[in-house]
């Protein structure tokens, strides 16, 4: 007959079939458990990520408060130090030899060998009772100290990928889970069979659910936000189009960048470039705005006008103060790091959508208004000034700028009259 375990472990593998995410995976798990029978009183999933920043994941439900916390450790986080001080490091190692020693073999006999016992994840049971086993990680000292008397936890490498954290340290993508109790006696030698039988199911189910959110998260972090949600939302056909109305547009780009790619090595002027984009798109980030597109050493932020919590005076004074922050950030950088970078803002629409290629698209960011924007930048070197502005954006800003004449765009017929703003104020 089926048990409360099997029924969970029937629900996980439907659950696959949906979009979910990974702390409702494990806030719905921990109620289902304790509605079963389960004395639970936390649960924690977490697993590695071959992301550009992240490198740790985990969710983690307690029964003191029914919420979920969340742990984002960065790549830089994820020592080999990190995986001595903790029972999820423990049983990765594990799990990590159990990648290396099987994962060259083929996955349909992977699986026949997951199926009848051949190949087993490891699973690991602390007393924490036991004054010995407390001592073991500071987790466990920490559990002991709120009442928890017995935990378990199972790891699984998934498949064969791998990825290198920061010293060249290279582990077999995977996840754990653990569970724990407050029970005076512990959990239960049917409960601690169940939990392993679960533990399978649950992450494969992690995987899939974690693996959505890895290709949302890496969409945002290559295609930025709004491209982002596109993709997944499903603009994917070349001549896809959207035009975002109206916005405050921020574009700026690298001086003498050409020069500088000469004189510097190759992995010198890549820092110098990205320190540029640390500059000027962090301090979009931190104003509410979006970096858009990078375009070589240059880039396309928007600061897009909602009408309700975006009006465009808010969005405008965003813009100019982020532009600000940029160069203020960039003052703060050692002289031999710092990059020579002109800013040109305006407001109006932009024609967002998918160009290329039967085989290769991309998104491109094109129109009028960000054509002025871009040749406004460009005017910044023939002013000798670093921060222009159009008379659009003027008029939505309560900052007097200095006028400086009407002056001719290249491609556009009409001359244009422009502002500049004081760097630091």
């Amino acid at each position: 007959m089926a048990d409360v375990f099997d029924r969970i472990a029937d629900w996980l593998q439907k659950l696959a079939f949906f979009d979910a995410d990974l702390g409702g995976l494990v806030e719905q798990l921990s109620n289902r458990l304790i509605d079963g029978g389960v004395p639970v009183t936390r649960v924690s999933l977490g697993r590695l990520m071959m992301h550009p920043v992240i490198g740790l994941l985990d969710a983690t439900w307690d029964a003191s408060n029914h919420r979920i916390e969340w742990t984002v450790l960065p790549r830089s986080s994820v020592t080999a130090d990190l995986f001595d001080k903790a029972p999820f490091g423990e049983n990765s190692k594990l799990a990590n030899e159990i990648a290396k020693q099987h994962f060259n073999e083929e996955v349909w006999d992977l699986a026949d060998g997951l199926a009848n016992g051949t190949i087993k994840f490891p699973f690991m049971r602390a007393n924490l009772t036991d004054q010995a086993t407390r001592n073991k990680f500071p987790l466990f000292r920490k559990l002991a100290e709120a009442g928890v008397t017995d935990y378990v936890v199972c790891s699984a490498p998934f498949g064969n990928r791998t990825v290198v954290f920061d010293g060249d340290m290279e582990w077999a993508l995977g996840a754990s889970v653990s569970f724990a109790t407050k029970r005076r006696s512990g959990f239960t030698d049917r409960e601690v069979d169940g939990l392993s039988r679960l533990s399978l199911p649950l992450l494969g189910a992690a995987r899939v659910l974690s693996e959505q959110f890895l290709a949302a998260e890496l969409m945002e972090v290559y295609l930025g936000k709004l491209s982002g949600r596109s993709v997944l939302n499903g603009q994917i056909a070349r001549g896809d189009v959207s035009i975002i109305d109206c916005a405050a547009l921020l574009f700026s780009d690298m001086r003498g960048s050409t020069a500088l790619s000469q004189r510097l090595s190759s992995e010198k002027y890549v820092a110098t470039v990205n320190q540029f984009f640390d500059c000027v798109g962090g301090a979009v980030h931190d104003h509410g705005g979006e970096v858009l597109k990078f375009v070589g050493d240059g880039l396309l932020a928007i600061f897009p006008f909602d009408g309700q919590r975006r009006l465009p005076e808010d969005m405008c004074e965003a813009a100019l103060s982020a532009a600000r922050e940029a160069f203020q950030r960039n003052e703060e950088l050692d002289p031999l790091d710092r990059a020579e970078f002109g800013v040109g803002l305006h407001t109006g629409a932009a024609v967002y959508g998918n160009v290329g290629t039967e085989k290769r698209l991309d998104f491109t960011v094109t129109g009028p208004s960000v054509a002025i924007a871009s040749r406004l930048e460009g005017l910044t070197r023939k002013l000798e000034v670093r921060l222009l502005a159009t008379g659009d954006f003027v008029n939505l800003v309560s900052e007097e700028p200095k006028k400086l004449g009407r002056h001719s765009l290249r491609g556009f017929e009409e001359d244009l009259e422009v502002f500049s703003y004081e760097i630091f104020t």
